[in-house]
């Protein structure tokens, strides 16, 4: 009899256990582990599940996904090469002799001037991650000696007039 009682008090712990989501319940081995969020099974199911996924994928989908990673990584390649072909001096000053246009420049007024390009600026200057952002590059020593000399000269600028 006791032996019955005991494995009543196990299951309503187990039960308690469950419903204030600190363990769950593998859907194919039936063991218990640690309570996560969408997760169904168990480590060692998963990678079974997992392994045999593999093994089952068709040559079809193989050929896919071996195209598609060589695709990646050329385009990680490209996009590493064209990195660092954007921070070559003769790259920045090619570019700088290109805004310099006027019709470049006309344009870019243009634009600069739009009302959807002002909200969009405006709503981005808004965000609490741009602020964060900002707020930790202004505390920069280089930074903050920057500012100090660019408030000194336009005080001397200013004192002048």
């Amino acid at each position: 009899m006791e032996s019955i009682d005991e494995d009543d008090e196990e299951v309503k712990q187990l039960m308690l256990r469950i419903s204030r989501k600190e363990i769950t319940l593998c859907d194919s081995c039936d063991t218990f582990f640690d309570y996560m969020p969408r997760k169904r099974f168990c480590d060692e199911c998963g990678k079974e599940r997992e392994r045999k996924r593999k093994r089952e994928l068709s040559p079809e989908a193989r050929e896919r996904k071996r195209k598609y990673d060589r695709e990646r990584a050329r385009l990680l390649e490209v996009k590493a090469k064209m990195r660092e072909r954007s921070q070559s001096p003769e790259y920045k000053a090619k570019a700088l002799e290109y805004r310099q246009r006027p019709e470049v420049k006309e344009r870019h007024r243009e634009r600069c001037q739009s009302p959807e390009y002002k909200a969009k600026r405006r709503e981005y200057y808004r965000r609490p991650e741009y602020k964060a952002k900002k707020r930790e590059y202004d505390q920069r020593p280089e930074v903050k000696e920057r500012q100090r000399k660019r408030y000194l000269r336009m005080k001397k600028l200013r004192e002048e007039e």
